[in-house]
């Protein structure tokens, strides 16, 4: 086996282990947040590259996916969405988290009812969600 062979195949068993590390980084920050009703700043995937500003997000849920990924369900208040800056209930995948911090704020009304109207972790009939961790 030569050398390229060998960085391969070590990148590709690293590779799952650095994405659920990445996963779990921010899933304590974030369900603290869920629990308790609080609002954190994020930064999401490409933000940064596209000039957006942290994302405001009141988080509603975390969950586990079919596929075994973590993702969070919430209101967004400020934030980069296909290019324009809009409020709207949002899924996340933690995988493309970049940064999380709890912030100072309060729920605003729209999201107040998003949060009691629960989430089944459907999107249309794409239901993608094996079970909640906390809310």
């Amino acid at each position: 086996m030569n050398r390229n062979m060998i960085a391969v195949i070590l990148l590709a068993a690293i590779a799952p282990v650095s994405v659920a590390l990445a996963q779990t980084e921010h899933e304590a920050l974030l369900c603290e947040a869920a629990e308790s009703g609080r609002v954190v700043e994020l930064v999401y995937d490409k933000d940064a590259s596209k000039d957006c500003l942290p994302r405001i997000v009141d988080v509603h849920q975390v969950a586990i996916g079919n596929n075994g990924q973590l993702y969070m369900h919430g209101w967004q208040s400020r934030g980069c969405t296909k290019g324009r800056d809009f409020e709207s209930k949002r899924i996340f995948r933690f995988d493309k988290i970049k940064s999380v911090e709890i912030i100072d704020g309060e729920f605003g009304d729209k999201s107040q009812s998003a949060k009691a109207e629960g989430w089944d972790g459907c999107l249309g009939s794409n239901c993608f969600i094996k079970e909640n961790i906390c809310e």
